[in-house]
């Protein structure tokens, strides 16, 4: 499978992160490879669960969001769509405000109607965090009526 090469770093920014869920929890994209993306958040109190911890969920939407971006790498966005049908996270360490999280993602398989990415996030220490798993489904964008 040949990887999208019409996918930049700066459109992903300004198509999948801008004005939209990953940008309003402070996700950025720092980095796009033939078959993986890297993004990174810092926590801070809109992460955060009582005991002043990072709530498991934001794991999922970085698993969600770089699992999303990556998909976009072997399809052709102007036919093609991705969603997630299944995603799932171990949370093996504990985030606190201000910790630097790095989320990677690296592909499991990639196929005419499904993807499988694995996602692992670092803190700023390279601590395990969370370590997840998402798969996506592969569509025809519906033609004009």
């Amino acid at each position: 499978m040949v990887t999208n090469n019409n996918v930049t770093l700066e459109m992903i920014r300004h198509n999948f992160m801008k004005d939209q869920l990953p940008e309003s929890f402070g996700i950025e994209i720092v980095q796009v490879s033939d078959n993986s993306v890297t993004g990174e958040l810092v926590v801070d109190e809109r992460h955060l669960r009582p005991g002043k911890i990072m709530n498991g969920g934001v794991s999922l939407v970085l698993i969600e969001t770089l699992g999303s971006v990556s998909s976009c790498l072997y399809i052709d966005l102007k036919k093609q769509n991705t969603f997630g049908i299944q995603v799932n996270a171990n949370h093996i360490g504990v985030a606190r405000p201000g910790d630097k999280l790095t989320a990677k993602s690296s592909s499991v398989h990639i196929g005419r109607t499904t993807q499988i990415w694995d996602v692992t996030i670092t803190n700023q220490l390279g601590k395990l965090i969370s370590s997840g798993r998402i798969t996506m489904l592969v569509t025809d964008v519906p033609k004009a009526v």
